[in-house]
């Protein structure tokens, strides 16, 4: 059984390279990346070699590995129909022979071997002598041993609630903090490590604890055989191998439960005749209604509005955490978090689907089209607005001047009404259809449409220089009276903001007079 899974594995790796350009390519990326991992994993590891910290550093990395295969496979459940226990829930295999092949198969491919290949650096930068060199391939083999198996006991128990609505919306956000570790590590840690807060040592005190975690067994075991203690390294690697075996059983009843449990997954939800709420306000009351359900049960807006907080937050995050505080940077948050709202909802057809050809049947007139955008528009602006405020007001308390969270409030209101209208003007002008790729929610252009880009970044460009004039003042009035900063800033903003959004209003729905039939081809061409 065990043969027969590596062989279909291996299979599926060719097929791959002989299937679709786009899978060809994927796959290519994939595997290039691989290799980049086990190459650069492999040079930090080697490059501990001499250093007081070898081994606190080494578990951090094996620590972060071990993260990567949990959280990993929960992102891309579906992609690969191995990881789901139903595919092979009719076939007659004994549960035992079935795990084994399982696990075997688990092995196999670039991205396990890149860990082996990877992790196999300790072997230059902590193990020394021939005992502490083979010890260290030992510990790297239970290692990877462990993610593969609390990888698939996580997958395994968590199938049927990854197949529905509520585990689609779990795996969408985890890709919000891992964009926002991305920032973080990008923006604060090279600043940090270059001011001298970041060194080597600054990891020792996570080895008080990460040393007794199996990823700093395993590192600790190669410090103890290349130290002369062969009796503790021994221990260690027992005690890893025992959580091993634990999880490895786990795995195997749980996927002994799910070959043997129906699956209600799939089962039509009820529905409830509950009246729809603003439908009595006519087509743009009935626009809001509908666009406010989705923004609630759709996980590719609920991702948009997880990723506007940490858009909005990014751009301040070296000067908020740096020794130097700029207070006025928030304001460059304030800009940037609502020019994404924009840049995120932009496309309204494309991202609707072939349902938009439906409501497009309603859209008879100018009047219905201002509706429809203004609709829209509402929702983005009572839900948008809110949060990047309060972004903002966070962002100052941090800092330690509350009083840049009130500069920000105007900037927000002015900048939101800029974005949103110029994001229902690139709707109705720049309509292209998206396809989501398998085991994400979000989408990206089809192929052959790139015109985005440019939407994009005139979306970005735009609301800056339509708010540059609230900018002045929140900056000017900085060191005013309250009534000033609050009673007159705020409302005249919320008053140019909101004619901001009318005009894109207006000129969206003249465009879209013209261009409606390229949305509802947009939209037939999108693959959700």
């Amino acid at each position: 059984m065990a043969r027969l899974l590596v062989q279909l594995k291996l299979r599926l790796m060719v097929n791959a390279l002989r299937s679709s350009g786009s899978a060809k390519i994927s796959f290519i990326i994939s595997s290039a990346f691989a290799v980049l991992l086990a190459i650069f994993a492999f040079l930090v590891l080697a490059g501990f070699r001499g250093k007081s910290t070898s081994v606190e550093l080494t578990s951090v990395i094996f620590t972060v590995f071990a993260f990567g295969w949990l959280i990993a496979p929960i992102m891309i459940f579906g992609v690969d129909s191995t990881l789901d226990p139903a595919t092979l829930a009719l076939y007659p295999l004994r549960t035992r022979e079935l795990a084994v092949g399982l696990l075997a198969a688990s092995f196999t491919g670039f991205w396990p071997l890149a860990n082996v290949i990877g992790l196999l650096g300790v072997t230059v930068g902590l193990a020394s002598g021939a005992f502490g060199v083979i010890v260290a391939v030992v510990a790297v083999v239970l290692q990877v041993l462990f993610c593969i198996a609390v990888s698939r006991f996580m997958t395994t128990s968590l199938a049927g609630l990854l197949r529905s609505r509520r585990g689609r919306d779990l795996a969408a956000f985890l890709i919000v903090p891992l964009f926002a570790l991305y920032e973080f590590f990008t923006q604060v840690v090279p600043k940090a490590a270059s001011e001298g807060k970041i060194t080597a040592s600054s990891f020792t005190g996570f080895d008080s604890w990460m040393r007794w975690l199996p990823p700093g067994l395993a590192a600790h075991a190669i410090q103890d055989a290349s130290d002369g203690r062969p009796g503790m390294a021994f221990a260690r690697l027992g005690a890893l191998a025992a959580v091993i075996v634990v999880f490895v059983w786990l795995w195997v009843r749980s996927l002994g439960r799910a070959l043997v449990t129906a699956d209600t997954t799939t089962q039509s939800s009820r529905v409830r005749g509950t009246r729809l709420p603003l439908a009595g306000l006519g087509l743009r009351g009935t626009v809001a209604a509908r666009f406010w359900l989705y923004q609630r049960r759709e996980p590719l807006s609920l991702v948009y509005w997880a990723l506007v907080a940490v858009i909005t937050a990014a751009p301040s995050a070296s000067s908020v955490f740096g020794q130097k505080h700029h207070p006025a940077v928030i304001l460059v948050s304030a800009v940037f978090g609502t020019a994404f709202v924009g840049i995120f909802h932009a496309n309204s057809a494309g991202l609707t689907g072939p349902a938009f050809v439906l409501e497009a049947t309603s859209l008879g007139s100018r009047r219905d089209l201002r509706a429809y955008f203004s609709g829209q528009n509402l929702v983005l602006c009572v839900i948008g607005a809110p949060l990047i405020v309060a972004v903002c007001f966070a962002l100052a308390a941090v800092v330690g001047d509350p009083g840049m969270g009130v500069e920000a409030a105007p900037v927000v209101l002015a900048g939101i009404g800029a974005a949103l209208g110029l994001g229902d003007l690139f709707t109705a002008a720049l309509p292209y259809p998206v396809v989501k790729r398998a085991g994400t929610p979000v989408v990206v252009p089809a192929p052959g449409y790139s015109g985005y880009r440019l939407g994009g970044l005139l979306t970005l460009a735009g609301t800056a220089v339509l708010a540059a004039p609230v900018i002045a003042g929140a900056v000017l009035a900085a060191n005013g009276p309250d009534a000033i900063r609050i009673g007159v800033m705020l409302p005249c903003a919320a008053t140019y903001g909101f004619a901001l959004a009318v005009i894109g209003v207006r000129l969206a729905a003249k465009v879209a007079e013209g261009t409606l039939p390229e949305m509802c081809q947009a939209a037939l061409r999108t693959a959700m």
